[in-house]
């Protein structure tokens, strides 16, 4: 992949004779889960070999009141659909079954219990996969946010979208400039695409808990934020767009016009332990440009890849896990840099959306975690 480079499982799956939980989601509220195919029919798709209308998958991730404790129709999800999972664990080498029999702690279409709660869009790494963050974006979603997550097609290492079709990756082995301001240009569409689908009743209807009522969500604003070229899908859009008004980039570097032009929005960049602005160019000239308020934590033990759910996998799955590749995703414990992950985002947004104290953030590094410390 390229994004190197820029309650009881019993309950759920009898069927497997060895299933894998990811971590408990650390906030207060259960979290439902429910995927869904968007079809832009204004757009023809630049990433595509031949014209054709936009598609994208997105997964939500929301709070909900409803568990299999209350409701024996409803299961955990798994974390990746049923293909993308012979084509993760042939990446990552394990052994075939082993993506299959990763469980998620979201239940599957369970209902959303809150419309008005605010909604974050996630995007994924160049060449990456939103079902390698399903860890930390349901994580963050059970504290009280939408967090809505986007698989970018052509550019996504795999989609597989409800009528069995995979779609690859078609990003060049070494993408140059070009390709990479083209790629970052229709993710920001994708992005707004995305979040006025949200608004829309069709896309409603689909949404478990609004079927049959005239809710809507709070779409008049959102905060985004994004892994590698996901990072800097999310500066771009706030510059572009009114309605994304905060966000974070987690390792990314910058690309598109915001590099020059900036921000006048809150923004935040949480950073592998050697990623500094001093050696990273487009780092320092978009910080320079940033007027509002801004933070820069790196985290110790990390690497770029580390800000994904392989950490996680890497313990998960012990011995099952290539020793050879370890290494090759830092050497903080994947749950740890989960929990950095939830509470830094939480805070973040918390600041900038909900109105609470900026302080809760800096005093993360003070207080509760001395592997991050303030980048330079």
């Amino acid at each position: 992949m390229h994004i190197y480079s820029i309650t009881s499982a019993s309950l759920v799956v009898g069927a497997l004779a060895s299933t894998y939980q990811l971590p408990p989601t650390p906030g207060p509220f259960p979290v439902g889960t429910v995927s869904l195919e968007l079809v832009d029919d204004s757009r023809i798709d630049p990433l595509a070999p031949s014209p054709q209308n936009r598609e994208l998958m997105i997964s939500l991730f929301y709070p909900t009141s409803v568990t299999a404790v209350h409701d024996k129709n409803i299961s955990l999800a798994p974390a990746f659909s049923p293909q993308t999972a012979e084509i993760f664990d042939n990446y990552a080498g394990v052994p075939t079954g082993t993506a299959a029999s990763i469980i998620s702690r979201s239940y599957l279409n369970a209902p959303l219990v809150d419309s008005e709660l605010p909604i974050l869009i996630f995007g994924h790494g160049l060449g990456g996969t939103r079902l390698i963050y399903t860890a930390q974006v349901e994580s963050l979603a059970s504290q009280g946010w939408i967090v809505v997550a986007v698989d970018h097609t052509y550019d996504a290492i795999i989609v597989e979208f409800p009528d069995g079709r995979l779609v690859p990756s078609n990003v060049p082995a070494d993408p140059d400039l070009n390709y990479v301001e083209l790629v970052l240009e229709t993710r920001v569409a994708d992005v707004k695409f995305v979040l006025d689908s949200l608004k829309n009743s069709t896309t409603l209807g689909k949404i478990p808990g609004l079927e049959n009522c005239n809710t809507k969500l709070k779409t008049d604003t959102a905060g985004i934020f994004g892994h590698s070229l996901g990072g800097a899908t999310a500066a771009q859009a706030m510059a572009n767009y009114s309605t994304f008004t905060c966000g974070a980039n987690f390792d990314g570097s910058m690309f598109g016009p915001v590099v020059d032009l900036g921000l006048e929005k809150p923004f935040v960049q949480i950073a592998a332990q050697n990623h500094t602005r001093e050696n990273d160019a487009t780092w320092a000239e978009f910080w320079e440009h940033l007027d509002s308020f801004k933070r820069q934590f790196n985290v110790n033990g990390t690497v770029h890849v580390s800000f994904s759910d392989l950490t996680v996998y890497r313990d998960l799955l012990g011995d099952k896990f290539p020793m050879e590749e370890a290494d090759l995703y830092g050497s903080i414990a994947g749950e740890r840099l989960l929990q950095i992950e939830t509470d830094f985002m939480d805070a973040f947004f918390g600041f900038c959306m909900k109105g609470q104290d900026a302080g809760r953030l800096d005093q993360l590094v003070d207080s509760k975690f001395p592997e991050v410390f303030v980048g330079s």
